[in-house]
């Protein structure tokens, strides 16, 4: 790496560091005002509120830092511009496209450490927080649990619930068992269902058997469709089924492929999967637009562009939410929903980079 590389490198990661740190205690400070009369009223302790904090953090960080690269990009080429810096490069021969290139390559850098963060330390980290959320604040019980795709839960009449798979809007259940348990916990009854429904006047599972062991001789009854006593509604399933968030790219692929193959309809999960590689991929996209604004400044216009770049960033998220809604609702393909807002953004920052090329 030349000395030149290596000095616009160092300026843009010590403005980046500095603007992760500013969006990141701004966003903490908001969500807390946010959410302390809650947590106030639940009384948790302020241990409790800074552990799911930092749970929290992988996630916040991989929301803030496009902003954050963009800023860190324009500042730093701004303040070259400035001191007159680039002037000096461009004396010396040196292109606009290859002053920009160090800042790029940390964009880049961004957004591989983006995507190792939602793949590998945000899920696990956001089901801590949601836990924390669900048990300390909401009051939930601990013993209604999940572990990846399965969801065990204990019901209000202290039988064992097992689910399978649950579509999250219809409430449609694909593999449920209910364990009805003695006080010492030996099992009493078992009920196996190939599918479950929910309609007002209650559940109904169809095709599987009820094997009752409390009976002499032991008794297994086939169903094709009974009716079942159960007093939990099908949110309260779905309530603690892992979101995309808690998932990485990998186990929400593999959710959705279990979901089609059970002929559950996967639209608004491949909207969230597409989203997780997009969205990774949007601090390369930021470095593009900063340097083509921080190239472009004067002596005396860093914070006219600082001024346009901010409200660049939520618009982006605005379209991105906005596209999400419309992947999720099916009025666009999931692959269109989650890549729109890069296409049009990556679009105008090459453009507008191309343009500085000479």
């Amino acid at each position: 790496m030349r000395i030149l590389d290596r000095y616009i490198v160092r300026e843009c990661v010590k403005l980046l560091v500095l603007c992760l740190v500013v969006f990141i205690g701004i966003y903490v400070v908001v969500d807390l005002f946010e959410k302390l009369s809650r947590f106030l009223e639940a009384r948790v302790s302020a241990g409790m509120i800074v552990r799911y904090y930092l749970f929290r953090l992988p996630k916040i960080f991989t929301e803030v830092l496009p902003v954050a690269v963009l800023l860190a990009c324009l500042l730093s080429l701004g303040g070259l511009a400035r001191n007159n810096e680039v002037l000096a490069m461009k004396m010396g021969q040196i292109g606009a496209l290859r002053i920009a290139l160090p800042c790029i390559g940390v964009g880049l850098a961004a957004s591989a450490l983006a995507w190792a963060a939602v793949e590998y330390v945000a899920p696990p980290a956001s089901e801590r927080a949601l836990n924390i959320e669900r048990t300390q604040v909401r009051r939930l019980p601990a013993h209604r649990i999940t572990r990846d795709s399965d969801i065990w839960y204990r019901a209000q009449d202290d039988r064992f619930v097992h689910i399978s798979l649950i579509e999250a809007q219809s409430g449609l259940i694909r593999g449920m068992s209910i364990f009805e348990l003695s006080p010492g916990f030996d099992l009493l009854r078992r009920i196996d269902a190939r599918e479950a429904a929910f309609s007002p006047h209650g559940w109904t599972v169809q095709d599987g058997y009820q094997l009752e062991l409390d009976k002499n001789p032991i008794r297994i009854t086939p169903f094709t469709q009974m009716a079942l006593s159960l007093k939990e509604r099908p949110e309260e399933f779905a309530r603690v089924a892992r979101s995309p968030e808690e998932m990485s790219y990998v186990q929400l692929r593999q959710y959705i492929d279990r979901l089609v193959k059970s002929g559950v309809t996967a639209t608004r999960y491949m909207v969230d999967l597409h989203a997780k590689v997009a969205t990774a991929l949007v601090s390369l996209i930021m470095a593009i637009l900063g340097v083509s604004f921080g190239l472009r400044t004067n002596r005396s216009g860093v914070m006219i562009w600082v001024a346009v770049c901010i409200p660049m960033g939520f618009l982006y998220y605005m379209l991105l939410v906005l596209g999400i809604s419309l992947g999720r609702g099916g009025a666009v393909p999931p692959l269109v929903a989650a890549w729109l807002p890069n296409l049009v953004f990556g679009t105008t920052g090459v453009v507008s980079l191309w343009r500085l090329r000479g």
